[in-house]
């Protein structure tokens, strides 16, 4: 009895969470129009110039910020991809990519 008490259950809570599992992101992403993509995209351009400003310019050009600067450019190359081709961005994906970069 005890058993089978326990297998149910069992039962019952895989078949409460399978919803929730197919229910996808809880965030739902929207589209930028195309004037906020073209902001978007010179907001990000300008601060991939000022990064690789930066990656020239001493301190900045060694060793763990030569590399932190680096990764960041890249990012920001990688987004501003995205948005020129259409894909779907969050805006908050591209506020924290303007955020100014920890020295």
């Amino acid at each position: 009895m005890k058993v089978s008490t326990i297998s149910v259950l069992s039962l019952v809570s895989v078949a409460m969470s399978v919803p929730s599992v197919l229910a996808g992101p809880i965030a739902v992403q929207r589209n930028l129009s195309s004037n906020q993509q073209a902001a978007a995209v010179t907001q990000l351009q300008t601060q991939r110039d000022q990064v690789s400003r930066e990656m020239i310019t001493p301190p900045y050009n060694r060793g763990p910020l030569l590399i932190h600067n680096m990764d960041r450019a890249s990012k920001l190359d990688d987004l501003i991809n995205r948005v020129r081709s259409g894909e779907p961005v969050s805006p908050d994906e591209i506020d924290q990519a303007l955020q100014p970069s920890i020295r």
